[in-house]
């Protein structure tokens, strides 16, 4: 390290204002990479989550003598989700939640934002801006503000939408570090949200 120190040049290029092509470019590639990479098995499980809201159908005789509300109702809970809702349910009863909080959490996997129109399918309202209203109404009756609370809670700590698992998937190239993301986050926000709501009814 001995002698004479020699200066470091380094010559960068002008900076530019990138141009739409460029930009549109850029978009399309990284646009296809997700979906070659993680559109096949996001589009498969979406298939598998419809199909498990849908079928199977009840009767036609329960059917009967009822109004479409009711119906779409009485179709949710003869589906497996419904089912598997009300097989969770004790598990989720310590955290305030019922059977039709655990079916909306169930389709939120697909993505997040699902959990209020799933739920919009439990309580069976429309579109419009009455069946909104309806909608919180029957919410407020349902549930305290403390379980409201911790619906939001757990949403917000849990394992994250399966585009996210299958991304992590695809960048660590093993299915453990993804089903690790998966069931840590969700055994976290289980027991934050249990600790909540226990704690809370203590005073609410």
């Amino acid at each position: 390290f001995k002698g004479e120190t020699i200066p470091f040049v380094m010559e960068l290029p002008p900076y530019r204002v990138p141009t739409m092509k460029s930009l549109a470019i850029h978009m399309w590639q990284r646009g296809w990479l997700f979906l070659r990479k993680a559109g096949t098995i996001i589009l498969a499980i979406s298939i598998i989550l419809w199909a498990a809201m849908s079928f199977p159908k009840p009767g036609g005789k329960s059917l009967e003598d009822v109004n479409s509300e009711r119906a779409q109702q009485l179709r949710l809970e003869s589906s497996i989700i419904g089912r598997v809702g009300k097989t969770i349910e004790p598990a989720l009863r310590p955290l305030g939640f019922d059977w039709k909080i655990g079916t909306a959490l169930i389709g939120a996997t697909a993505a997040k934002e699902v959990f209020v129109s799933q739920l919009s399918i439990v309580y069976s309202v429309g579109e419009s801006e009455k069946s909104r209203h309806t909608l919180r109404e029957k919410l407020q009756v349902n549930y305290t503000p403390l379980t409201a609370f911790c619906v939001m809670l757990f949403c917000l700590i849990s394992t994250p939408c399966i585009a996210t698992i299958v991304i992590t998937r695809q960048e660590t190239g093993s299915w453990v570090w993804a089903l690790f993301q998966f069931a840590g986050l969700t055994a976290l926000a289980y027991i934050i949200t249990l600790v909540v709501y226990q704690l809370g009814s203590l005073f609410f």
